[in-house]
């Protein structure tokens, strides 16, 4: 009886739901077109006069009208209060949520950098307290900055702790205006800039951007001592603080150095090529991203010394992230130099990473021999099962091959790892063609395959089977999971024999789960048959 009532169940909310679609087709159906205007009517005789309509009537019709008047006012200040509620709700949210990508982009600079303190905040965060006096100054001086109008955000940024001393924008202002006058760059802007982040260390030492401060002020710092101040105490005291706090990187002269050897490389590259080398040579954090740089530039070249410089990198950089972009500029270049590191780092490093990273690089190489030194690794039992799991992955691309999908097919015979199994399955079905997918419906029909793999086999080739064969699949097999999987591909199915399976399984199955799936699969299907059946069985 429960099973009886759970199917019941299941067909009336399919039923409801049917009756709701039909609901929303007929609102959504168009209207009927206007009846035209009939002709006038003929003259008729003037109607008797009507006596005037006594004065307490039409007093009663006046407070009948203000009364509606009132709750219409009543009704309309509601919904606007509610409108502004609603806006301040949303501007609130933006806020926090601007400050959340504010605080995670910082992190994110930080962490690229390698150093806590590594860079400058350089765009101030979205407003984040709504109803604060210094507000809407804060964001005209945001928008101001973010504009580039240098000037006019010094002269907001510094108007706000002037202003609103207790504002919760007063603490992060001086930073701001700091940097404005660091954009602006002249000398005494900048050793106003120095005098702003000095005081703002002792007056606002929890502001959130104390970090971001003495970055800044060792770069004004620097470009002052580039200019020959470097002997006035503010930036001798700049500098002391500075190497107080340990090392920084200056993300944005790196930038400029990067950008400088990109000129260089393409007005004098035999000139470039020993500065990259040196850049590449060092193994400091703070120059992490400029020979990420270099190393982009020296693979371009793709010429004996490049290809030279980029196998180096791949043995011996100390950087993952560099490493590994070095490995697959190998894999760029068609010579055996390039190759035989690909394979000895495939084989034999210690570096998981650097494994995946050269197999990928084989994948893409155009010598045949990568794949011959691909297929060994994911055939050895005693290489880690992700590096073999790579290695399979990395087939699934456009370079895969007729042999490859072969091999594959092979593979999955050899090896026992199911897992191994599992990706194979996945990666024919992606590439596709006649072979695989005959190599898939064998899979799906073997019963001694276990029931995961012929699964994930039939996902791979049930959507281009036939439904007779679909439907003969269902009742030949015995186990749940391929069942459901069967009738999800019955139900994204149009033809009418995929529905009249479903009202099959429905009406004559013993599986209650699987009758509730099928009565939800026909619910999609928005089949006149449908409405009749969930009736029947209601009604049973």
């Amino acid at each position: 009886m429960f099973i009886i009532h759970t199917v019941r169940t299941a067909a009336f909310a399919a039923l409801l739901a049917l009756a709701a679609q039909v609901e929303l087709r007929a609102q959504e159906s168009p209207r009927p077109a206007p009846v035209p205007a009939a002709a006038p009517a003929p003259a008729r005789a003037p109607l008797p006069a009507v006596a005037p309509t006594p004065a307490s009537a039409i007093n009663w019709e006046l407070s009948q009208s203000r009364a509606q008047l009132e709750r219409e006012y009543v009704l309309t200040s509601a919904l606007e209060t509610t409108r502004w509620r609603v806006e301040g709700e949303l501007a609130s949210t933006r806020g926090s949520l601007e400050s959340t990508r504010w605080k995670m982009e910082t992190e994110l600079a930080s962490a690229r950098g390698g150093l806590a303190v590594a860079s400058f905040a350089t765009s101030p965060r979205g407003a984040w307290a709504q109803g604060d006096p210094g507000d809407s100054l804060y964001r005209l001086a945001r928008e101001q900055l973010n504009r580039g109008d240098y000037r006019s955000a010094v002269a907001l940024f510094k108007e706000i702790p002037l202003k609103y001393p207790s504002s919760a924008y007063a603490a992060e202002a001086p930073y701001w205006h700091a940097f404005a006058l660091y954009r602006i760059g002249a000398t005494g802007d900048l050793q106003e800039a120095l005098q702003l982040l000095e005081s703002q260390r002792s007056k606002f030492p929890g502001a959130r951007t104390q970090a971001d401060a003495a970055a800044l002020a060792t770069r004004i710092a620097g470009v002052l001592v580039s200019r020959g101040q470097g002997n006035t105490d503010l930036v001798k005291r700049s500098l002391a603080a500075a190497n107080a706090a340990g090392a920084k990187c200056d993300r944005e002269d790196l930038s400029v150095r990067s950008e400088a050897l990109n000129a260089l490389m393409q007005t004098a590259p035999e000139t470039a090529m020993p500065m990259a080398q040196k850049i590449l040579d060092r193994r400091d954090e703070c120059s992490t991203e400029l020979r990420r740089s270099a190393l982009y530039l020296v693979g371009n070249r793709r010429d004996a010394t490049g290809v030279g410089l980029v196998i180096q990198v791949a043995r011996t950089e100390p950087d993952a992230d560099v490493r590994s972009d070095a490995i697959g500029w190998l894999g760029r270049f068609a010579g055996d130099e390039a190759l035989n590191v690909l394979e000895e780092i495939a084989g034999k490093s210690d570096d998981e990473r650097a494994q995946r990273s050269a197999v990928r690089a084989l994948a893409a190489h155009s010598n045949p021999r990568a794949r011959t030194a691909m297929r060994a690794l994911a055939e050895k039992s005693d290489v880690p099962e992700r590096l073999r799991l790579a290695v399979v992955e990395a087939f699934d691309n456009e370079r895969t091959t007729l042999d490859d999908a072969t091999w594959l097919r092979s593979l999955y015979a050899k090896t026992d790892n199911q897992r191994i199994k599992s990706r194979v399955i996945g990666v024919l079905a992606r590439v596709g063609g006649e072979p695989n997918v005959q190599f898939l419906a064998a899979l799906v029909r073997n019963e001694a395959e276990p029931g995961d793999a012929r699964a994930s086999a039939l996902r791979a080739v049930g959507r281009t089977m036939d439904v007779a064969s679909l439907g003969k699949f269902y009742d030949a097999v015995a186990q749940r999971p391929l069942r459901e999987q069967i009738i999800d591909l019955l139900g994204n199915r149009a033809e009418n024999e995929a529905t009249d399976k479903l009202i099959e399984i429905v009406r004559g199955g013993t599986d209650p789960q699987l009758r509730r799936q099928a009565i939800a699969a026909l619910t999609r299907k928005k089949d006149p048959r449908t409405t009749k059946l969930l009736m029947e069985i209601i009604d049973k």
